[in-house]
């Protein structure tokens, strides 16, 4: 597999921008000590979490993975969805996800990617832009950086192959 395959681009995000800004703000969760933040949006025995409050970021998923059945052949089942939220000049050290990044496909939408974010995978980097969807090849070493002046907010999620 390649590093990145770009799924979609031009996605209207707006909607989906405008629901996410009218949510209860302790639906963000912190992760870890950093200042990185998550909402889960695939709850316990894989079931959707949160459709009535965020159907327009469903509508973007639902249409990614459409695509993606079409286009690559991805008819996996949805095993992992989250809206992250990293603030400028955070970022995530390079890693690999082990074995779930061998059997699990990885795809970022993006919804707010500014000049200087830099998403890198296997040593190549891309700047994604708000309403672009890529697959990843999570089983080699990603990173992530915040480098510019505004959050960068991405539905990530993962299908089983």
């Amino acid at each position: 597999m390649d590093n990145f395959v770009r799924i979609a681009a031009g996605l209207d995000v707006a909607p989906a921008l405008a629901e996410l800004a009218r949510q209860p703000e302790e639906l963000w969760l912190q992760l870890g000590a950093d200042a990185l933040r998550s909402i889960a949006l695939i709850g316990g025995m894989g079931g959707r979490r949160l459709e009535a409050e965020l159907p327009e970021c469903w509508r973007l998923i639902d249409h990614v993975l459409a695509i993606a059945a079409a286009e690559h052949g991805d008819e996996g089942r949805l095993s992992h969805c989250r809206i992250g939220l990293m603030p400028p000049g955070c970022g995530l050290a390079p890693h690999f996800d082990g074995v779930d990044g061998i059997f699990e496909r990885r795809y970022q939408l993006a919804l707010v990617s500014e000049p200087g974010v830099a998403l890198t995978v296997g040593g190549e980097t891309k700047r994604p832009r708000p309403g672009e969807a890529w697959q990843i090849d999570a089983s080699r070493t990603h990173s992530v950086h915040n480098g510019s002046s505004a959050d960068r907010i991405t539905i990530l999620f993962d299908t089983c192959r």
